[in-house]
């Protein structure tokens, strides 16, 4: 009898352990982040994207335009108005100008503003051209609503967000005074779940350079953001390394495909070539800005 009872507990263990089991993989597999790439809301090449974790914190990467802003402040708003990470990965205004002008207009609240920034004199110095707007840019971050929440980051640094790990594998890169800004991004790798996605914002040929030769081995990734809006920035060896399935191109439609308004490939662009260099590698699955808003599941 003895025997029997055993016998009887350890089938209801076992029973119990396998459906606690099953409500675990249930629970974890039915866990999904979104990562959604911006249109373009004018004719302008931008770059923009918003991520919202297992838990429903919001992750933005950039953002686009000013005109961009009531696009990616709607998206905001619907899911509660609270930015949780809001990573800048450098002062052009096809980056920034969304945010500054969610920040100067709107009431959402953003808890942390991650930035890689030289000095305005160093922009001002390099960037001539580009002075007025990156001056705007600077004196956006002196906002009350998010001064106290700026963090500039260091390379290698790691953040965690919810369930998603981000490391800062590129950052401000002083020493490279051509293609000044483009070359100072950000570069940014995620694990979310079983998946890693590699942003390389405006990462150039000299960047690109420098990421290969101290970050070879960490640049593998399952999705990776297309340098420059996918021409004339990182080259052919960084995409090597990355051996990406899946591309997200920032990319509008005539740079897209080439075409300055005299027909498909006629432009000054590389955009052709890039497209070219991904086939080449195998990546399967290319999501690209002017075909809208786009929504994929990690």
């Amino acid at each position: 009898m003895k025997q029997d009872n055993k016998n009887s507990i350890r089938k209801i263990s076992i029973i119990l352990i396998a459906i606690i089991s099953i409500i675990i993989a249930i629970s974890v597999l039915g866990k999904t982040t979104q990562l959604t790439q911006l249109k373009n809301n004018t004719n302008t090449q931008m770059m923009g994207y918003l991520i919202k974790t297992d838990n429903g914190k919001l992750i933005v990467i950039d953002g686009g335009l000013k005109e961009d802003a009531p696009n990616l402040l709607s998206k905001i708003e619907q899911e509660g108005g609270e930015v949780e990470a809001w990573f800048l990965t450098h002062p052009h205004m096809d980056h920034v100008g969304a945010f500054q002008e969610i920040v100067e207009t709107s009431d959402i609240k953003i808890n942390k503003v991650y930035t890689t920034l030289n000095e305005l004199s160093w922009y001002e110095q390099y960037e001539e051209y580009r002075n007025p707007k990156t001056r705007e840019f600077f004196q956006t971050l002196e906002n009350e609503k998010i001064k106290n929440n700026l963090h500039e980051v260091e390379l290698n640094e790691k953040i965690k967000i919810d369930n998603i790990n981000c490391e800062i594998l590129g950052i401000k890169n002083p020493e490279f005074t051509d293609n000044a800004g483009n070359n100072s991004s950000m570069v940014i790798k995620m694990k979310i779940h079983n998946k890693s996605v590699l942003f390389l914002a405006d990462t150039g040929v000299e960047s690109g350079q420098k990421l290969l030769k101290n970050q070879k081995e960490k640049l593998k990734a399952d999705i990776v953001q297309m340098a420059h809006h996918g021409q004339n920035g990182a080259e052919k060896e960084v995409y090597e390394q990355i051996k990406p399935k899946i591309c997200l191109w920032p990319t509008a439609e005539w740079l897209w495909n080439n075409d300055p308004g005299t027909g498909y490939n006629t432009g000054n662009w590389k955009t052709i070539e890039t497209r070219k260099w991904m086939q080449d590698l195998g990546a399967t699955e290319n999501y690209v800005e002017k075909d809208g808003d786009i929504t994929i599941n990690i």
